[in-house]
């Protein structure tokens, strides 16, 4: 495991000419990825591919400190305020991400900006930067598969921080969590206060030449981060948090059918996933924590946090969207409605693939979920109801 971890790391030096790693909060998880390198139920293209992840993540790493080095009037760059929608996966995160992403006066995060921020982008050249069109090609490879039906995001597109974190601990979404168990654990157990801060350094190193508009603000978001709630809020104290409430049925099962689509292609059996019984508990057990986690978060910090109904936000986005803007003390904008019908209208005539109308349940049902004591103690807290009928956001 040793000469491989050093193999790694050779590996992007020689791909960035770049030596410095900084400090070592990038050894655990990068660690814990290795050992789980080995699982015998990962195919031999899987390894490979995930191999060559982590070889990527380095060097970003590797850009990221240099940048840092080159430009240390960086670091004193203030952080503006922001957004932070989060929630448990498939519970509308990404949807309110986009929507609110159109206010006149937000910035966002789009996937090639995290995956590739050194040098930092500027605002005059953004919309030409070769780099989002390379991320784009790579992007483009993925249609007509089941993920552009499930969760579609192109290279200019709202992306979630993870992609944005610089210490192994974001790869590919986190979506390969589940079939690689030493990483997931450390994800489950670690401090991460050095995660938080080395991803405050990449928006700044994003917000350097360009920075968000006058009296604006940050739209982030990331379910993965309700896991760590706590040590966000401090890591980013201009943060306003936005929570969306969906049937966990709902978003538990869509998160599995999710998952399984990314990690299918690494697999040696196709079937592992469904097969697998623990995995798919984790998603439950993992749920209730969050949840009972946002619970309390939201009683505790009333003053940060704003609560979304997955339900109204799908049947009502306009009116949800400004009243996350009016609760945050954001100012209006008065082309916000006329933004949101226009995208909401290229969503539906073609933009995005049409979802998968059924899905399958790993084996959950609705009373598994709803009689659990966390789950329904969620729903009734935060007035949320059982979606009879799945609905899809579009």
């Amino acid at each position: 495991m040793e000469n491989l971890f050093q193999e790694l790391l050779a590996k992007a030096r020689v791909r960035t000419g770049l030596s410095d790693f900084g400090d070592d909060d990038f050894v655990g998880p990068l660690t814990a990825w290795i050992e789980d390198l080995s699982e015998t139920h990962l195919s031999e293209r899987g390894r490979k591919f995930l191999t060559n992840l982590a070889v990527t993540d380095l060097s970003r790493r590797l850009q990221v400190i240099d940048c840092l080095k080159q430009n240390p009037e960086i670091e004193e760059i203030p952080i503006p305020p922001i957004l932070y929608i989060t929630g448990l996966e498939r519970s509308g995160t990404t949807l309110l991400h986009n929507l609110l992403s159109l206010h006149t006066k937000a910035r966002f995060l789009s996937r090639w900006q995290l995956m590739m921020p050194t040098p930092p982008p500027e605002a005059e050249t953004m919309a030409t930067d070769t780099r989002a069109q390379l991320m784009q090609k790579s992007i483009d490879a993925l249609r007509g598969t089941d993920l552009e039906k499930m969760h579609w995001v192109d290279a200019v597109d709202p992306e979630e921080c993870v992609w944005g974190f610089i210490n192994c601990s974001g790869l590919l979404g986190q979506a390969p969590g589940p079939i690689m168990p030493r990483w997931m654990d450390w994800m489950a157990n670690a401090d991460w206060t050095d995660t938080f801060s080395g991803y405050r350094k990449v928006i700044q190193i994003l917000t350097y030449k360009n920075p968000v508009p006058e009296n604006g603000f940050l739209v982030l978001k990331a379910p993965q981060i309700s896991r760590h709630l706590q040590s966000f809020a401090d890591a980013f104290p201009e943060a306003h948090f936005v929570f969306t409430h969906r049937d966990p049925y709902r978003a538990i099962t869509s998160t599995c059918a999710l998952v399984e689509i990314v990690d299918r292609p690494f697999l040696e059996d196709p079937n592992y996933f469904r097969a697998n019984k623990p995995i798919v508990q984790t998603f439950f057990d993992a749920g209730a924590d969050r949840l009972n986690d946002i619970a309390a978060f939201a009683k505790r910090s009333p003053e940060r946090s704003t609560n979304i109904r997955y339900e109204d936000l799908v049947s009502h986005p306009i009116d949800v969207t400004t009243k996350v803007i009016d609760e945050a003390g954001f100012e209006s904008d008065p082309q916000l409605e006329t933004s949101i019908s226009d995208f909401l209208e290229q969503q539906r005539s073609g933009r995005r693939a049409s979802p998968k109308k059924d899905i399958h349940t790993f084996g959950y049902t609705p009373e598994m979920v709803h009689q659990n004591p966390s789950f329904k103690a969620y729903m009734e807290y935060f007035k949320v109801t059982p979606e009879i009928t799945r609905q899809t956001g579009t």
